[in-house]
């Protein structure tokens, strides 16, 4: 018997079901499995992990900026293995769907992804920032690689000495 025999079970039950859907997984190590799903069938991995898998907590959304795309990490646990659920999508146009429909308290995480991120959740109901300011520049997102804080508050004309 394997010592990743669990995990390899988990790993083969959503390769079943979603095949092509699934551009990389991994079983990362002893209880954990990392997986990449198309943003497209995101919500439809979380509806299985939640419903067919017991996989019914959701731990927290990492958002993470890759370079040329930015992501969130959606990291589930059945209380003893956890699954972390990337999708990517691009910086220029940065969009995913909201899973609040199959976790509803996932509201805050997912706007922190819109205000630090910049990334657009669609089916999110419009609502207060979070975290940053109501008064924060539009636009600026601190946790982007490439965010500097002069973007959002630019240094005051330096005045000559007289």
């Amino acid at each position: 018997m394997s010592d990743l025999e669990l995990e390899e079970r988990l790993k083969k039950r959503l390769e079943d079901k979603f095949g092509g859907d699934i551009l990389e997984m991994a079983v990362q190590r002893r209880r954990r499995l990392w997986l990449t799903v198309k943003p497209e069938k995101l919500v439809d991995m979380m509806r299985f992990l939640y419903e067919e898998m017991g996989f019914n907590h959701l731990a927290t959304i990492t958002g993470v900026d890759f370079g040329a795309e930015l992501g969130a990490l959606y990291h589930t646990t059945d209380q003893h293995n956890i699954i972390t659920v990337r999708a990517k999508t691009p910086r220029a146009n940065p969009s995913l769907p909201t899973v609040r429909d199959v976790f509803p308290g996932t509201e805050s995480y997912e706007r922190e992804l819109e205000d630090l991120f910049g990334i657009k959740i669609e089916g999110l109901p419009p609502g207060r920032h979070y975290p940053l300011p109501d008064d924060f520049p539009p636009g600026q997102h601190p946790l982007r690689k490439d965010w500097k804080l002069t973007d959002a508050y630019p240094e005051p004309a330096v005045k000559e000495a007289k």
